[in-house]
């Protein structure tokens, strides 16, 4: 994913093949998101603030979301591979459920990590909103208004994946965690809302 140029990437993703799909596009979306926010940081470093930790946690975001739309590729290649499984013996169908099983958990697994480490994104934008240059807030709201698409969209990839999940004790704890990325995600977005767009929103008719 990292070598690839973002005209082949969007090329295989309008293609056919279901991977990378909806997952990887939306950690895609969080490194964007994350990359917006650290440039904000070093546009305020450039003024003497100190937000080195910002710079670097930022950094930190967009290099694991971007591994992390390789990694949905993967997921989601083996819940492929599993499905081409024989199945015509008891034997064979109970290996290919078993596979399916394990696949499906580590498909749904991983946007669920996309989500957690976007809502990460929202969380750091909306925390620097006292230091963000004037000149820069459109980029700030703009880093929440992806990091919040790509919360939605990984939690929807969460969604397909655990449609076909056996284990009601996985599903239980996976329902906890969407729930709670899902509202925390959505204040954070809010907040940071709140107070980047009534400036940005000045020109507009009362």
């Amino acid at each position: 994913m990292r070598a690839k140029q973002l005209a082949e990437f969007l090329s295989e993703l309008s293609s056919s093949s279901p991977t990378p799909g909806g997952g990887a596009a939306a950690a895609l979306a969080g490194a964007m998101a994350a990359a917006l926010a650290g440039m904000v940081a070093e546009l305020a470093a450039r003024r003497g603030d100190e937000v080195s930790h910002t710079i670097a946690k930022a950094g930190e975001l967009r290099e694991e979301l971007l591994s992390l739309a390789q990694r949905d590729v993967e997921a989601y290649d083996r819940v492929a591979a599993a499905l081409r499984l024989p199945k015509g013996t008891p034997e064979e169908a109970e290996a290919r459920r078993v596979a399916l099983q394990a696949a499906l958990r580590g498909a749904a697994e991983v946007p669920l990590s996309t989500a957690k480490l976007t809502r990460e994104v929202l969380t750091l934008a909306r925390e620097f909103v006292p230091h963000c240059p004037k000149s820069a807030r459109s980029d700030l709201a703009s880093a929440g208004a992806l990091a919040l698409a790509a919360v939605e969209a990984a939690l929807c990839n969460v969604d397909a994946n655990c449609l076909g999940i056996k284990d009601p004790g996985f599903l239980e704890e996976m329902a906890k965690e969407r729930s709670t990325i899902a509202a925390e995600a959505a204040a954070a977005a809010e907040a940071l809302r709140s107070a980047l767009e009534p400036d940005l929103q000045r020109w507009l008719p009362a």
